[in-house]
């Protein structure tokens, strides 16, 4: 005879009212949606845009929205356009968001990911969401808006390739003060090399704390101490620091106990004002380089095209840029994929990203049991033994 954990079939219960809960607001979104969508034609029926009068119209509508549902006027413009573009070029977005089958959160990615398609194609708009809808009913939001960035670049390559052209002649540096003595220095420039310089600065902080814990010397002592080149978490150290501060007749050295993010900012600060850190002497820091993940077309690397390249997870990027990474890089893993834009093999051997995806998500789930699937799916069992299909990031084949 079976027996049943009741703490598990309560478990069960709570997410199945959630779900149900979340698709119920997703439906009155829907409709929500729909209302301003109605709000901004009105506006349209009544005064033509460019006519005399439009813009005085156009403020009293958007003041009439904030102020009725309290909310700011940046928040009221945001809601009336998605409702107006539901309304008017996503009827397939609209009716996933009345069934629940997607968030609000979704219905509003998709919208601004379409930016780049002209407004008046009315078949690149169906084309898109043949595309993106069926991954953002599968998938969560921010895994959904990669994927709808790459599907717009899809549809509408030569305008998504001119757009990044003229966005980079916006990058700037940029410092903003805030509370308590401290302020953000922002820096707009190319998504590659942002991601490249965060994955720079996270690598030279690592080296640093492996460097500090060798230097210290015997302070990771006993049989669950970690081994030699293994990353610790932040809140490993901080379990290993508290242990250190009880056991003071070993006179230990202090360790470094800022996190992650406070090595990053120091490291970056750092770099900046004195190009080079003063944080590691003598440690190999111009030995640490940057990765990041590239996918470019081989005809658009020779230059036959201009198809958009694509970071990976994050969307379309400038093709000229994409291609001087290529001319610099040290390795290059190619791609095969198939007619559905599936990786099919590589002609190199390197850690697959299934492989990455099932070491993250083992670390992170607790008690699930992953069975992996032909074609990179990965079925996970939860503790209540249900299932749950994780497919590997989609690709979007640039034609």
């Amino acid at each position: 005879m079976a027996i049943i954990d009741p703490h598990l079939v309560r478990s069960d219960e709570i997410v199945d009212r959630c779900r149900e809960i979340d698709r119920r607001i997703a439906a009155l979104e829907a409709e929500k949606s729909a209302l301003l969508g109605a709000r901004v034609q009105l506006l349209l029926d009544e005064v033509p845009p460019g006519a005399d009068g439009f813009e005085s119209a156009e403020r009293s509508m958007f003041a009439e929205v904030s102020a009725g549902l309290r909310i700011s006027r940046a928040a009221a413009v945001r809601a009336l356009a998605t409702g107006w573009s539901l309304n008017d070029r996503f009827p397939m977005t609209r009716a996933a968001l009345a069934a629940g089958e997607i968030s609000l959160r979704h219905a509003v990615v998709i919208v601004q990911a379409a930016a780049p398609l002209d407004l008046a194609d009315v078949d690149a708009h169906h084309r898109y969401e043949e595309l993106v809808v069926p991954c953002a009913v599968a998938e969560t939001a921010p895994r959904a808006e990669a994927f709808a960035r790459s599907a717009s670049a899809a549809v509408a390559p030569q305008s998504t390739t001119e757009r990044h052209r003229r966005a980079r002649a916006d990058r700037q540096v940029r410092v903003t003060d805030v509370d308590d003595g401290m302020a953000w220095l922002e820096i707009l420039m190319p998504s590659p090399l942002a991601h490249a310089a965060q994955d720079r600065l996270t690598a030279i902080a690592r080296q640093l704390r492996l460097t500090g814990d060798a230097e210290a010397g015997g302070a990771f002592q006993g049989p669950h101490a970690p081994q030699a080149g293994q990353e610790l978490s932040d809140d490993d150290r901080r379990r290993w620091a508290l242990f250190a501060s009880m056991a003071e007749d070993l006179q230990e050295p202090a360790r470094d106990t800022r996190s992650l993010d406070e090595m990053r900012a120091d490291i970056a600060t750092d770099l900046l004002l004195a190009s080079d850190t003063d944080l590691m002497p003598e440690s190999g820091i111009d030995s640490v380089r940057a990765t990041v993940q590239v996918t470019i077309a081989a005809p658009t690397l020779t230059g036959a095209d201009d198809r958009p390249a694509e970071l990976d997870g994050h969307g379309p990027i400038d093709v000229d840029l994409a291609r001087r990474l290529a001319a610099t890089a040290d390795v290059w893993d190619r791609l095969f994929l198939d007619a559905r834009g599936m990786l099919t093999r590589t002609d190199t051997y390197a850690p697959t990203e299934r492989m990455r995806r099932f070491l993250r998500a083992r670390d992170q789930r607790w008690r699930w049991h992953a069975i992996p699937q032909p074609g990179g799916i990965i079925e996970w069992i939860s503790p209540d033994g249900r299932t749950y299909i994780d497919e590997p990031p989609r690709r979007v084949q640039f034609v």
